[in-house]
Order: structure tokens, then sequence, then C-alpha cells
């Protein structure tokens, strides 16, 4: 063999191995596939129109939860974090922005985006953390905290928060990302119901302050009454507000052992028999309604504040849900997060959350409220002069954090049976809560 072809064998053969290292390399860093976390990843239980079915255990993953102390990083620190995410559209745009900023206040640290399908992220991610991989950080709803920390692929951060940096939050969003006691990350933003209304209809210095003055209001006209969905997620604000309860420690539902959830229902049931007041389980029939000026209120969250404000521009507003006898509408809010990676070195966790603190502060959440038109769990988040977050965030002071319990799959069904008979007039409020609650205590085996 001549010198050239000696040396030519050699730089192919070279070549060969540096091109197959790096396809070896790009496919560690892509998304894993594979089934090893059963996740429920829809939004069912908040879904207008669909009622929550039970989600499926995660697997039996042994993991150590036990908390972790993450090293602060220097202001030198360099290096790269990896985010998975599957924000889109005008999310996405806030994202951008928001690591834009990032780049330019630490330019020594680059956040690396990677969007992954909403449906695929879940299960990509804890296959690849399970793997000893994966991106350090994951944006993600609040209810795959139970399956993705079980799995063992989410790191607790209890210690690395202060009580200072848990104030700077809606205390709901903070406590929504809490699971058995341990924090797993912070909130981004938010979603709740809220009391819509039109003033074409309806004057600011008009709206219920309570429960009777929302009955009032539809007495002295019917088009100053209200469209009120009956699914127990969009009427839990009216159970606190009456002063009952859902659950205790344990899981176990308590409506009937306070009179709180009757009176609520009682209410709920003379409310619906009064002209101008809809309570009724189809949602789009009271959306169209609303928007054809049929009543003054409309009790939704933020998924349909898109369509309403086009549809009534400057006189759409948003206040809180009137009060009860027991004290203030108390609806379930519900978050989204920045979750760290526990698979990470401690270097990268360490770098990991100084993004995720910069991804959920308040220059960060203002620009999600302004390009997004998210509500910001931040409650220092300038919102742009927008009204309607600023009503939607007025009502989070006074929200719950929606429970993560596993029993809450059963109470879905047997809660809206319980509205129904009520508002049918089958069951007495008293029998029907009785009822509902020894239904659901037998499905969750209490």
């Amino acid at each position: 063999m001549t010198l050239f072809r000696w040396r030519l064998f050699w730089t192919l053969t070279i070549l060969s191995v540096l091109m197959l290292l790096a396809v070896l390399l790009m496919a560690t860093e892509q998304p894993a596939a594979g089934s090893v976390l059963s996740l429920s990843v829809s939004r069912q239980a908040l879904d207008p129109v669909v009622e929550t079915l039970p989600a499926k255990s995660p697997p039996d993953v042994s993991s150590d939860s036990a908390l972790v102390d993450l090293p602060e990083p220097a202001e030198a620190s360099i290096g790269a974090v990896e985010l998975w995410h599957s924000w889109a559209g005008r999310d996405g745009d806030a994202l951008a922005a928001i690591l834009e900023r990032f780049h330019q206040t630490r330019p020594n640290i680059r956040v690396e985006a990677q969007f992954v399908d909403y449906g695929d992220l879940a299960q990509a991610y804890a296959t690849a953390v399970q793997a000893g991989e994966g991106p350090d950080l994951i944006l993600a709803p609040n209810w795959w905290i139970p399956d993705l920390a079980a799995a063992g692929v989410l790191l607790p951060i209890d210690n690395q928060i202060t009580g200072q940096e848990r104030e700077q939050f809606f205390a709901a969003a903070i406590e929504n990302l809490v699971w058995e006691g341990m924090l797993y990350g912070l909130p981004t933003d938010f979603e709740l119901v809220a009391l819509y209304y039109n003033r074409r209809l309806l004057d600011d210095g008009d709206l219920p302050g309570t429960t009777e003055d929302m009955v009032a209001l539809a007495v002295d006209s019917p088009l100053q009454g209200a469209g009120i969905y009956t699914n127990f997620y969009h009427l839990f604000w009216g159970i606190t507000a009456y002063g009952g309860s859902l659950f205790d420690e344990d899981g176990r539902v308590i409506l009937e052992q306070s009179p709180g959830a009757a009176a609520f229902l009682a209410w709920l049931k003379r409310a619906g028999e009064t002209p101008g007041i809809h309570a009724a389980r189809d949602y789009g029939m009271l959306m169209e309604r609303f928007k054809k000026e049929e009543f003054a209120l409309f009790v939704d969250g933020p998924w349909s504040m898109g369509e309403l404000r086009q549809h009534f521009g400057a006189d759409l507003g948003v206040a809180t849900l009137p009060a009860g006898p027991h004290g203030p509408a108390r609806p379930w809010l519900s978050a989204d997060g920045v979750f760290l990676n526990p698979a990470a070195t401690a270097d990268q966790q360490a770098l990991a959350l100084t993004a995720a603190q910069h991804i959920t502060n308040a220059e960060s959440a203002s620009i999600l409220a302004r390009t997004a038109g998210r509500l910001p769990a931040h409650k220092g988040a300038d919102l742009g002069e927008d009204p309607l977050l600023a009503g939607f965030a007025m009502q989070a002071i006074d929200a719950v954090p929606q429970p993560h319990k596993a029993e809450l799959d059963e109470v879905w069904v047997y809660a809206t049976d319980m509205v129904s008979q009520v508002l049918g007039g089958s069951a007495t409020p008293e029998e029907a809560v009785i009822e509902a609650a020894t239904l659901i205590n037998e499905a969750n085996g209490k």
C-alpha cells in the first residue's frame, strides 16, 4: 500500500469513528421513548365539558427522595442548562423573551430550550431521567407532580427556597407545587375561576358582594342574572364560602360533616329557580347565552378570556366571586411550574436553580402576562394595566390549591350527581351530600 493510500485509509477510518460517536451523542440528547411512567397528561379535571377519569397508578420505582442541599452558584458560574417544555404560540414567544433577558443578565449561563410535544413530554422526561440523563429543567403542570415524584424524577427544593422567596408568589400557587410535604418546583402561572361580567348590563359599582346579592340582582332584573356551570370544579368556590370542606388529612371526603356543602347546594337550587340565573351542565349553552347578553355574570376561568375579550372588548370585566355566609369564595387554583432533574450533577442543579428563579421572577412574570396573556404566579408582576388579568389576580388572593390527592379522581362523577339530584329535585341537599360522601369514600376504600 502506498503512503498516500495508507494515510487515506486511516483518515477515512478516523472520520468514520468520529461520525459514529456524533450520531450516538445526538441520540442520547433526544427525548427518550419507552413506557416507564403511566401519566394522565390531559387536563380533563378542568375541562369545561369533560369529566376527569381516574389516572393510572405510577410505576413502583424506588428512589431516594431525601432533601438535597444545592450549592449556591457563584457569580462567575459558567455552563449550559437544558430545558424541556411544550410552550408554543404566544407562550413560546414569552419563554423566548424570558430566556433572552436571562442571557443578558447572566451571560455565562446558557439555557438551551427544547420543545417537546405536550403529549410526549412527561413520558420522555421520565424515561430520560430514570436513565440518568434528561434535561436540567422541565416546564410542566402541577398535576404531573404525584406521578413524577413517585417515579423519582423530580428534585425536592424545600431547602433552597426561603420563606421570603415563597411569599413572592400567590400562596395557593406555591402550595400547589407541594406534594407530601415537599416543594418540588417554582410556579410560573395559574388558572382558577372568577366572575366575568358585562358592563353593558351591569355597572362596576353594582357587582354582587355576596351570593344573596347575586340573587337580588336577578330579581331586580333578569338581565343582571348569572350563568353558573355546575361541574364540581366550577362550584367548589361556593362550598368553601358556605363553610364546607371536601377532604380530611387522610383523603376521606367530609362534605357531610358540616352544614356548609348542603347550605350552598340549597342556595344554588334557589338561585337556579330565579329568573335570570341559569345553573346548568351545558357549558357551551351558557357561554353562548352570556355572549348574547341574556345575563350579565358568568362564572368561568381564563381559558375563555380570549374569546370573551374579542366579543365584548372593553365592556368585559372580571371580578371576585361573591362571598358566602362563612367568608370569601375560595376557588381551586391550579398552577404550572418549573422543576429540576434529580439525576443532574450538583453543579448542574445549582445552575438550573438559578435559571428557574429567573424564569419565575417578577420581570419574567410580567413578560408572561403581557406577551402570552397568562396569569403569572408572582405577585409582583406588571400586568400591563389589563383589567381582566387584574381581576383574576384579585381572586387568587383567596384561592386554595387544588388538591393532589388520588382520592379526587372518584369525586368528579359522584359530586356531579350530587348537584344534579339537588337541582332536579330528586333529593334534598342534605340527602345528596350524605349519599355522595358515602359513595366517594366507598370507592376510595375509606
